[in-house]
């Protein structure tokens, strides 16, 4: 369905919504994006927030911000929907939730589905790019040098740890693998964006 198309049944749809309620009816809701035919409403983005909080994840204050995150999720869910060995047990759920939400009451079925989604894509994410990235020990030495100490001193940390250490050359390099691993699953996922139809409504 070509733009004009779309507009042109968006405004059909649209009048007719207002057109069935009196004229003092307030609309409660409202498309933000269409991606690959799935509609994400504001109150998708009501629900990511507050779901956001509950997990004690970083506040996404922008609302153009989050609906790119929320558009970007679609696409990876669509992509591993069928992904072998990435099934998602009652258990790692509750595993999950356990620290963020244990002095909130019981999780919501939105909840628990965002949390099984999130695990979902970080196995996905493992077995995909994880498994292939063996950074070499000059790429740790200099994430050591150029990264980690320039960020200590910054902080004040006194003495640093030396690379020679043993946890600290573990850290350093989790810290390199997981950089390579967001390029790669950010080449991947721009990839995705450029054969998908996604229109953003302002």
């Amino acid at each position: 369905m070509n733009r004009a198309l779309w507009n042109k049944l968006f405004l059909c749809v649209f009048l007719s919504l207002c057109f069935a309620f009196d004229s003092e009816a307030e609309i409660i809701d409202r498309i933000l994006a269409v991606v690959d035919g799935h509609i994400i409403t504001m109150s998708d983005l009501r629900q990511e927030r507050e779901i956001r909080t509950r997990l004690e994840q970083k506040v996404v204050e922008s609302d153009k911000t989050l609906v790119k995150i929320l558009i970007d999720d679609r696409l990876i869910e669509s992509e591993i929907a069928d992904y072998p060995g990435a099934e998602v047990s009652d258990a790692e759920v509750n595993a999950a939730l356990q620290d963020s939400i244990a002095r909130e009451g019981a999780p919501s079925v939105a909840l628990r589905d965002a949390v099984r989604r999130r695990i979902m894509m970080q196995k996905v994410f493992d077995m995909k790019f994880r498994q292939s990235i063996a950074p070499t020990d000059e790429d740790i030495r200099k994430y050591y040098e150029n990264v980690f100490v320039p960020e200590a001193r910054s902080r004040g940390l006194n003495p640093i740890p030396p690379l020679s250490d043993p946890q600290m050359s573990k850290a350093v390099h989790d810290n390199v693998v997981q950089e390579l691993m967001d390029h790669e699953v950010n080449v991947w996922l721009e990839a995705i964006r450029r054969r998908s139809k996604i229109e953003v409504f302002e």
